[in-house]
């Protein structure tokens, strides 16, 4: 005898992460569901950054903060900055994620570590970041920020 499925499928456009629940009188069935689904996740949690000092695996999550200048690009995560000959839009790529958002042309960050935004001087904006380093914030790139932030 055939198992009927009952499938609901709620999208939230404004969440960041998706959740799945499954529930079920059959072990066997909840198991072989459960295996399924996790193909899905995301394969790489981590990123290779090549160093001087060698390639360290960073937690994309960790990732705070990434600038490029003179073609040397500085990823700061919660834990350290590392500098590597890495292009920005290759760092980019690796993330791919929605809570990294390029704020200029030199520069991205993770949405998920701004704790203020605020105008600056010069008609840009300013990010002040959780480990306190405030960051510029194009006038080109606003209103993506703003997107992202729900705002």
């Amino acid at each position: 005898m055939k198992q009927l499925l009952n499938v609901h499928l709620n999208l939230d456009t404004n969440s960041t992460t998706t959740d799945v629940t499954i529930n079920t009188h059959d072990s066997a069935l909840g198991t072989d569901l459960l295996k399924y689904i996790q193909q899905y996740e995301a394969p790489h949690s981590k990123i290779g950054v090549k160093t001087e000092q060698g390639v360290h695996l960073v937690l994309k999550t960790d990732i705070i903060f990434a600038e490029i200048f003179e073609k040397q690009l500085t990823i700061v995560t919660t834990e350290h900055a590392y500098t590597t000959r890495m292009t920005l839009q290759r760092l980019q790529q690796a993330l791919a994620d929605r809570q990294f958002v390029q704020i200029s042309k030199s520069s991205l960050v993770n949405i998920d570590y701004i704790t203020k935004v605020a105008p600056s001087f010069s008609g840009n904006l300013y990010a002040t970041l959780t480990n306190q380093q405030k960051v510029t914030i194009s006038r080109r790139y606003v209103k993506k920020l703003m997107q992202s932030l729900g705002i």
